[in-house]
């Protein structure tokens, strides 16, 4: 929104109305980012980032409106005391958007991962817990052997369901009274199953100092949205989204994104095991 106002009688100058996004988090604190849209770069800045702008001139607060606007010269101060007109200074959108920056840059560092012989209930309580959508499976030297994503533990979920029909079982399910099963009932089994069974094998992975133009590839070649960032000795210590790449993405075409939400506590550690 712009509104007319003017410095001393002289002509109008725009107002920018600033915009607050207040974001909760987990804990129930709140942080409030403030933003307004530069009509010079086309797209919204912080007002931070505004204030030390050369055009910046002044915070404007309504008592009508209950608004704070920020007053800038978008004409008046784009020309030189001599009447030349100052160019802006020209951005390089290759630099913005180099596809060469480190995978280090976006990946999460704090990771979960799990044995493969954790139950796949536990791994579900995991993805729910830390809001997550996939767990790395490593074995006992932390070196990765599958993934676990929520569309396994749904699958293994599901086949569970699907048991052999009983010939003729008698349960006691306490002291007093025995239950007797005919022919035609069908028992689950006690079985558990573990993140092992139902992992998808890892078979692609990246090294942490590979680029994000190496990580978008390798996903959309493999058609998978997540793969286990490894160190030099081949533990991971880190993992990257799809998602991750797209925030990247959203903010190098200069769209205020904020910060993806905290979901892990403590950096690369093994349940189960």
């Amino acid at each position: 929104m712009i509104t007319p106002g003017s410095i001393n009688g002289q002509h109008p100058i725009p107002r920018h109305t600033i915009h607050s996004a207040r974001v909760v988090g987990r804990d129930g604190e709140a942080s409030v980012v403030e933003t307004v849209h530069c009509p010079v770069k086309g797209r919204s800045t912080t007002v931070r980032e505004c204030e030390a702008c050369h055009r910046f001139h002044a915070l404007h607060f309504d008592v009508g409106t209950q608004t704070t606007s920020v007053v800038c010269h978008t004409e008046a101060v784009a020309r030189a005391p001599g009447g030349a007109a100052r160019e802006e200074p020209p951005r390089d959108p290759g630099g913005l958007m180099d596809p060469e920056s480190p995978l280090a840059d976006i990946m999460t560092r704090d990771v979960v991962c799990v044995r493969p012989e954790i139950a796949v209930d536990e791994v579900a309580a995991l993805l729910v817990r830390h809001e997550i959508n996939g767990i790395p499976v490593v074995d006992a030297e932390g070196r990765p052997v599958g993934m676990v994503s929520r569309a396994d533990v749904l699958r293994a979920a599901e086949e569970r369901g699907d048991t052999a029909e009983a010939e003729r079982v008698t349960a006691r399910p306490d002291e007093r009274a025995p239950l007797d099963l005919e022919p035609g009932f069908h028992v689950l089994e006690p079985v558990t199953t573990t993140a092992g069974d139902v992992m998808t094998p890892v078979v692609v992975t990246l090294h942490e100092s590979a680029s994000i133009r190496q990580a978008a590839a390798l996903m959309a070649y493999e058609g998978v949205h997540r793969l286990p960032v490894l160190s030099d000795d081949g533990k991971v210590v880190g993992i990257v989204s799809s998602l991750d790449v797209l925030r990247w993405f959203g903010r190098r075409c200069g769209y205020l994104i904020p910060e993806a939400r905290r979901r892990l506590a403590t950096p690369a550690r093994a349940a189960g095991g």
